[in-house]
């Protein structure tokens, strides 16, 4: 059995195969990218380019009517994808789950370049940050720019797959298939560490928690 998911189906297969006998390999396809022990899962590249294309679009309105724009992506209790799409974007503020929202410091920051001649912001806030509502009133009454909120919702999760994500599925298939042809017994997630794919059993998968790299949560301190 191969199976393709994220967190919940790895955790029902875990259980499952403790009770049955089971011969699977997991594959990490879930645009949330937080499965442990791999830095990718497939789905990650496509939602991101659907979220750069929006993004793109939203920067053009927000600069002709000098607006702010507060965009919600998904990743539920992970900021990949609202950290990366910062990042790609030029975003000025990104909030995340995995660090805190200090307004007071963003405040100074974005009042001097307002008075550089700045007249749009754009803010990415990641949906399991739960500070949606919170980051809209500080943009609308503490930085005092007329705000906008668009939620991009489920057009993340679907479209046609990039050819890097299609690629990755391939090479994932290709370990996943080989080493249940070569194992009776498998209890395994295929995972992309490193530049290397490989092999970790599904009980570490799912008993550990997986981490943003440190550069990443840096950069959140970079935006401009």
């Amino acid at each position: 059995l191969v199976v393709l998911g994220g967190d919940g189906s790895f955790r029902a297969t875990e259980k499952f195969s403790s009770e049955f006998e089971l011969n699977f390999v997991g594959i990490p396809s879930t645009i949330d990218n937080d499965i442990y022990g791999t830095d990718y899962c497939l789905g990650v590249d496509t939602a991101l380019n659907v979220i750069r294309d929006a993004l793109d679009k939203i920067r053009d309105t927000a600069s002709s009517f000098s607006r702010a724009f507060l965009v919600e992506v998904m990743g539920r209790d992970c900021g990949y994808l609202a950290i990366v799409s910062a990042m790609i974007s030029g975003a000025e503020v990104c909030v995340v789950p995995e660090a805190p929202f200090e307004p007071k410091e963003l405040t100074k920051r974005l009042k001097d370049e307002m008075q550089n001649g700045r007249n749009y912001i754009l803010a990415i806030v990641a949906e399991g940050s739960k500070k949606t509502t919170e980051v809209f009133n500080w943009l609308q009454n503490d930085i005092g720019m007329e705000t906008r909120v668009s939620i991009l919702g489920h057009i993340q999760r679907g479209g046609n797959p990039t050819v890097y994500d299609r690629l990755m599925a391939f090479d994932f298939t290709v370990i996943a298939v080989d080493h249940l042809l070569e194992n009776s017994n498998s209890n395994k997630v295929a995972v992309y560490k490193k530049g290397e794919f490989g092999l970790i059993d599904i009980e570490e998968a799912v008993s550990n928690k997986y981490q943003l790299p440190k550069h990443y949560l840096d950069a959140l301190h970079l935006l401009d």
